[in-house]
């Protein structure tokens, strides 16, 4: 039996395919330290029946905790309108029920016990120590008669020298698949609409050490042939050190890599010399947060550099690389100082621009304090940027980034509100949809259902429209139905 288990998954589109990162590093520090956690994937597909059979598998006198991995879940929809079901099951098994993730406290579950926000690798080890008798109280305060953890403030994990994923055969890894790896934690940057924790850190702080990930590399290429990742990084090209460590890293590797992650595209303004590193190193999707083309509004969130020169960047990096890199590049609808007519000048450029594969179009989200543990500087003074806000705020249950959900509070400027920025955002993405070729995070997503992406380049100029959508459906019907059969029937 385990002490913990912990459910998770993550799931934004039929045709995509993600595995998520913070359930395993949880389980892989617990592991360290002499606990046995079983991670149970795919919680978006599972019927009740699946997790009630997985609990009467692995509950057992041993176990201490069951764990909910919240940052991917639509809580709305996958926890609180199951809330009977998970009562029940709460009396059961008579085991405290964990919510931890980004989406923790989004929701308010009766039924969970202790809500953990934020890097939760020693909060965690500590509320199991605590439940095993080996260790003191945890640092909580108390959240509405349960127990509330911030674990950036309370368990600030500083000493990133070792915080690995071990992946096991019992994940259902194939040597197509891409795996998440953790390169760095935080961001460098305040950028005004950003509710992200650990921004504002200092440069190099929470950066793993070399020996770390290449083990990491090594280890996943010799258990699973792994090639692919995504590298997860607020800010992958923060500095020219970081990535010279990166390349010393991979090109040191016996086998080649590719990967997709953030690069954020002012700094290939400011250090030209970032593009033949990310090249050479096997950079294979790039997502680009340009937010926005309108000069004022670009200044008012902090992003500097003018909008032309980044995507001369851009361009550049498409041309050096020769194609290899597909490009994804986001947008917000309804940052300050821009109305609907500069948002249509820019999507005239984005739909016209060579070396923009990817695109979308997200309305401007200002997050509640009262449910959302990080904040944006527009958050937390939406005044300040020129935002009038509502007293109440609302549980949005698609926030257009995916199966996704938020409380948000409605607002208005004197060039948009935010319904008229949700409506606008959702019309470009329909728009632009028969337009948009293979980029950025997807890259890897789509090779783990069996596209060969160059190969898809070569032959449809990588437009989506022409994918082999069935097929990838059935790959990924094959490979979440023989993890539950596996795992838990």
């Amino acid at each position: 039996m385990y002490h913990a288990i912990i459910f998770t998954g993550l799931d934004v589109g039929s045709k995509n395919y993600f595995r998520p990162l913070g359930a395993y590093r949880i389980r892989t520090e617990l592991e360290s330290k002499g606990y046995k956690v079983k991670v149970i994937d795919y919680f978006h597909n599972l019927e009740d029946e699946h997790i009630e059979t997985a609990l009467d598998k692995y509950v057992g006198k041993e176990t201490l905790w069951v764990g909910f991995s919240t940052t991917f879940f639509n809580t709305s929809e996958l926890l609180a309108k199951r809330s009977p079901f998970f009562e029940r099951l709460r009396k059961k098994y008579s085991v405290p029920f964990v919510m931890g993730g980004a989406k923790s406290i989004v929701e308010y579950l009766d039924w969970a016990d202790i809500f953990i926000t934020g890097y939760a690798d020693d909060a965690t080890v500590a509320v199991t120590n605590y439940l095993a008798d080996k260790g003191p109280t945890p640092v909580w305060r108390d959240y509405k008669g349960k127990k509330v953890i911030d674990s950036n403030h309370q368990y600030d994990k500083k000493d990133l020298s070792n915080i690995g994923v071990v992946w096991k055969p019992e994940d259902g890894i194939d040597s197509r698949q891409a795996l998440p790896m953790e390169i760095a934690r935080g961001c460098i940057f305040n950028c005004a609409f950003c509710n992200f924790p650990l921004n504002n850190k200092t440069k190099f702080d929470y950066v793993r050490v070399k020996d770390d990930m290449q083990n990491e590399f090594i280890r996943n290429y010799e258990n699973f042939g792994t090639t692919s990742y995504w590298l997860m990084d607020d800010t992958y090209n923060d500095s020219m050190q970081k990535l010279e460590l990166m390349h010393d890293i991979i090109t040191s590797l016996p086998f080649k890599i590719k990967f997709d992650t953030y690069v954020k595209p002012e700094l290939l303004v400011r250090w030209p010399d970032q593009i033949d590193l990310l090249v050479e190193t096997g950079l294979r999707g790039a997502s680009f947060g340009v937010e926005s083309l309108n000069t004022r509004a670009r200044q008012a969130i902090q992003k500097g550099a003018n909008a032309d020169k980044v995507l001369d960047a851009i361009t550049s990096m498409k041309q050096k690389s020769n194609g290899q890199v597909k490009v994804q590049c986001n947008f917000i609808v309804g940052l300050p100082y821009e109305d609907e007519k500069s948002i249509w000048k820019t999507h005239e450029t984005v739909i016209n621009h060579d070396a923009i594969d990817w695109w979308n179009w997200y309305p401007l989200l200002i997050h509640s304090k009262d449910h959302h543990e990080y904040h944006s500087p527009i958050d937390r003074d939406p005044a300040k940027y020129g935002y009038e806000v509502a007293s109440t705020p609302v549980l949005i249950k698609n926030t257009g980034a995916g199966k996704t959900n938020a409380w948000n509070t409605m607002w208005r400027n004197d060039y948009m509100n935010s319904m008229t920025a949700g409506k606008l955002a959702g019309k470009l993405r329909n728009m632009d949809q028969p337009l948009l070729k293979i980029g950025g995070w997807s890259c890897g997503s789509y090779e783990s259902l069996g596209v060969d992406v160059d190969k898809h380049y070569e032959t449809f100029d990588g437009m989506e429209k022409d994918l082999p959508i069935d097929s990838m459906l059935q790959n990924k019907k094959k490979i979440i139905d023989d993890y539950i059969q596996k795992e838990i029937v």
